[in-house]
């Protein structure tokens, strides 16, 4: 038995969820679930899709289908959806929304464990030309499957939600879960971003496929990263020649890229805190996530636009950033206004823009130094 309906809408697409779901601070996953506050989430999944236009998409982990059906609803007239989904009640809310869009015919409903359907596509010739798997928790599990279901060229996106684990606060979960050592820092959002992208590209490599980063971005709760798959020994080679670490020195606060994790710090002796493995190359398809900014402008979807927005430039700067709250407090000045330390940069011949992954954070090609020095100058008025 279905549980209380409600139709909300998202895009053009009109939605049966969960009446609760829409009351609710912390939507119950059962009997059915649906997050209302990802709407971000989906509507940057429709605009990419526009952008790429995939023959065929695997919805890995449905739920009601929210983004599958808004997928074939929105993103193509032709494109065949797949929804696997093993809660029986969501499936049942996802034919629904399917048929209430006019899409059905083009949405195959699958009642099946997800990790299991992703494995099963493993050598087969029945892959998909876009693979989404948005999970509660870690997406680490269906990291292979998700992989081994796509097609050469196909893009792949996921979802994190234990941003707290890949962000540092539980190292000791972060080595379990993705072989990588991660620690706080100032640039904990695009450390997490390049962990889990780091992640996605040893996996790749045991099955001789690399990755091609896309766009990823923080938003809440979550982290989401979308990749093309390169199949081939060469291609996994190359991207894994994208993985490195990222060192933070305690005492002078140098920050650098190193193939290997070190010790200390090469400026001044002190104590090295690396994160890593992590993706340590280029992150933006700079066209395609143009593309579809634009598209997400002229629909009004705010934050989507925003969150793709915002990369605009990012991959002209190191794999890292600082942090003005950190810098400020250890200065012990008041605030800084955020422009005022960029314009300085600039004036220097510097670049610099915010960290699109943190509300304070400093993207520039400045050393901390120089970083440092403006902040300083900026406090002076």
């Amino acid at each position: 038995m279905l549980p209380k309906l409600a139709l909300t809408r998202e895009g053009s697409t009109e939605l049966f969820v969960p009446a609760e779901s829409l009351r609710a601070k912390d939507p119950k996953t059962f009997p059915a679930f649906f997050n209302p506050a990802a709407r971000v989430n989906r509507d940057v999944s429709v605009a990419v899709a526009r952008a790429t236009r995939p023959a065929t998409f695997l919805d890995a982990l449905a739920g009601t289908g929210a983004r599958g059906v808004r997928i074939a609803k929105e993103a193509s007239e032709s494109a065949k959806v797949t929804l696997v989904e093993f809660n029986a009640t969501s499936l049942a809310i996802a034919r629904k929304n399917a048929k209430r869009n006019g899409v059905y015919s083009r949405c195959e409903m699958v009642h099946e464990e997800s990790n299991a359907y992703l494995h099963s596509r493993f050598g087969r010739l029945e892959r998909f030309e876009a693979v989404d798997v948005d999970p509660f928790g870690t997406p680490a599990p269906y990291m292979q499957g998700a992989l081994t279901a796509a097609d050469d060229g196909a893009l792949v996106s996921i979802t994190a939600t234990d941003t707290a684990t890949l962000c540092g606060v539980y190292p000791t979960v972060a080595l379990r879960r993705y072989g990588a050592r991660v620690v706080k820092s100032e640039f904990a959002h695009e450390a997490a971003i390049r962990v889990l992208l780091g992640f996605c590209a040893r996996v790749g490599g045991v099955v001789d496929i690399g990755v091609e980063p896309v766009a990823a971005h923080s938003t809440l709760h979550y982290l989401r990263v979308y990749f093309r798959v390169a199949r081939g020994a060469a291609k996994s080679d190359r991207a894994l020649g994208n993985v490195g670490h990222v060192a933070s020195c305690v005492a002078c606060h140098r920050v650098t890229v190193t193939a290997d994790p070190i010790k200390a710090c090469a400026e001044c002796g002190g104590k090295a805190r690396c994160i890593g493995p992590q993706w340590v190359g280029n992150l933006v398809d700079e066209k395609l996530v143009a593309e579809a900014a634009k598209d997400c402008s002229r629909q009004g979807w705010t934050g989507a636009a925003g969150a793709l927005g915002a990369l605009e430039g990012v991959d002209a700067f190191p794999p890292f950033g600082y942090s003005m709250e950190a810098i400020t407090s250890r200065e012990g000045v008041s605030s800084v206004r955020f422009q005022s330390v960029v314009e300085l940069l600039r004036s220097s011949g510097r670049s610099a823009m915010r960290q699109p992954f943190g509300s304070s954070g400093l993207k520039t090609d400045a050393p901390y130094s120089e970083v440092l020095s403006s902040v300083r100058q900026s406090a002076r008025g």
